[in-house]
């Protein structure tokens, strides 16, 4: 797994992850989702417990799981699920050695996990291992050279220019794009690679740009290489992102997937 995880450990972090997940609680997590009652949940990159928490909410009876390579993830993990009255077994783990046996559960979920992966497929393949034969996985990621908005700016061009190149150093800027082949390398016997290409405008846009904008701003202090702008022009990139929804015919989009897989008959 990679060290390099462009938005740091910090309290603020933390909570940003918790609002981040009920930012997409309906629209991602939830929509598209069947849980049934005794299902053995598996979240790998579990973070603070944050997409757990509204799984385990919206699918009452779930038996959930986490595990994370960050201890100080896990311990407000531990507290965010208490808070929600729910019970997770939650271990630090490495995601390429999973600390369960074969065919532990039925469902694997990653959120924004693989992005920051060195080698996606390895950790698939680890995943496929603990699933139970005809198991499922879901995994959410976007396209970071995605992004666009209208109108645009030769700044705010520059901000997303900058972003995907932190996340491609650091691991894979176009993560969402690469989830069906990466799932099919890895063994699984059918695919979905969940494509939605989201366009915010109106109210949508006014809800979504507070949101894009914090995490964001979460990733400014890491952005270098070669399309990093100057420290002004990123803020005015990020100043008119946060504009955006005060301008007449605005819109704002990206690719995201929710990939779904299974593993074939003897896993």
């Amino acid at each position: 797994m990679t060290d390099a995880y462009v938005h740091g450990y910090g309290d603020s972090e933390q909570a940003r992850l918790i609002s981040q997940a009920e930012h997409w609680r309906e629209e991602v997590i939830v929509s598209g989702t069947a849980l049934a009652p005794g299902t053995r949940l598996l979240e790998v990159g579990c973070g603070v417990g944050a997409v757990l928490g509204v799984l385990g909410e919206a699918f009452p009876g779930v038996v959930l799981s986490g595990v994370d390579i960050e201890e100080r993830q896990l311990e407000a993990a531990r507290v965010h699920l208490a808070h929600l009255g729910l019970k997770a077994d939650l271990r630090r783990a490495d995601a390429l050695e999973l600390p369960f046996e074969d065919a532990s559960f039925d469902h694997v979920w990653m959120m924004w996990f693989l992005e920051h992966i060195a080698d996606p497929v390895a950790v698939l393949r680890e995943a496929r291992r603990v699933l139970v034969p005809g198991g499922r996985l879901t995994a959410v990621e976007i396209d970071y050279t995605s992004v666009w908005a209208t109108p645009s700016s030769v700044a705010f061009e520059a901000l997303f220019a900058a972003i995907a190149d932190a996340m491609g150093a650091s691991g894979h800027n176009d993560a969402g794009a690469q989830l069906q082949a990466w799932l099919a390398e890895a063994g699984f016997g059918f695919v979905d690679p969940g494509e939605r290409r989201l366009a915010y405008s109106g109210a949508g846009l006014a809800r979504q740009v507070p949101h894009v904008a914090d995490v964001v701003a979460s990733t400014l202090p890491t952005l270098t290489g070669p399309s990093a702008a100057s420290r002004a022009q990123l803020q005015a990139g990020l100043a008119h992102l946060r504009a955006l929804p005060a301008i007449p015919g605005s819109a704002l989009g990206w690719d995201l997937y929710k990939a779904i897989a299974v593993t074939g008959p003897t896993g």
